[in-house]
């Protein structure tokens, strides 16, 4: 193993060193999936932050207050990179949830039910995956010389089965954002592009009824 990829693994206080060396399988599994979280995390950020903008500039006359949640966690003492993740992932999913009820007053009507159901995915595969992490960790510090191989394995798949299915809940919640941007925008008027074109086509006769004209000085 890399040196890079031991001291990423020995920062994790839920597997030792040895049981990665031994037993590395599930393990690279959580980290790859873990690393997919804060991406599709970042993603999320960066979507939410890009349409709160776009709502501001589109609807100068209808700004709203600012919603502050007082029962988001705080990053538990001495945290890992999950426990991070998950107040990272509470924290942003309750940000977007305030901002589609800001869409939908801007709308006038509830938004479609699908964008609902991304929203309320999301929340659940970030409480499973938490519940997951807080078993394994339980577990190991319960049992840490007495458990056997193929037990730490298991514990360790079903966080990697919760991280997998957050990165693809919180990737889908980041589309439903932007179908609701897309729903909330005002509608372009095509009344005008008409206009447009009648006022061409006058021009268009204008020119033409003078040209059998000849105009000599």
């Amino acid at each position: 193993m890399r040196e890079g990829e031991a001291q990423l693994l020995s920062q994790n206080p839920y597997f030792d060193f040895q049981e990665t060396v031994n037993h590395g399988g599930p393990v690279i599994q959580l980290y790859f999936y873990l690393d997919e979280c804060y991406e599709q995390w970042r993603c999320l950020e960066k979507e939410r932050k890009r349409t709160e903008v776009i709502l501001t500039k589109t609807f100068l006359e209808k700004r709203s207050p600012a919603v502050t949640n007082s029962n988001l966690p705080k990053t538990p003492p001495n945290p890992t990179r999950v426990d991070h993740l998950i107040v990272n992932q509470i924290k942003e999913q309750a940000k977007v949830a305030s901002l589609l009820e800001k869409m939908e007053c801007l709308c006038g009507v509830p938004l479609p039910a699908n964008i609902h159901t991304a929203l309320k995915k999301n929340h659940m595969a970030i409480c499973v995956t938490q519940a997951r992490c807080k078993e394994e960790a339980v577990n190991m510090t319960k049992h840490q010389w007495q458990r056997p191989n193929f037990t730490k394995d298991r514990d360790t798949l079903l966080v990697v089965v919760a991280l997998k299915d957050l990165a693809a809940t919180t990737r889908k919640l980041c589309t439903a954002l932007w179908c609701a941007l897309q729903i909330t925008l005002p509608k372009p008027i095509i009344i005008q592009d008409h206009h447009i074109i009648k006022e061409d086509a006058n021009k268009e006769k204008c020119h033409s009824s003078f040209e059998r004209y000849s105009f000599r000085l």
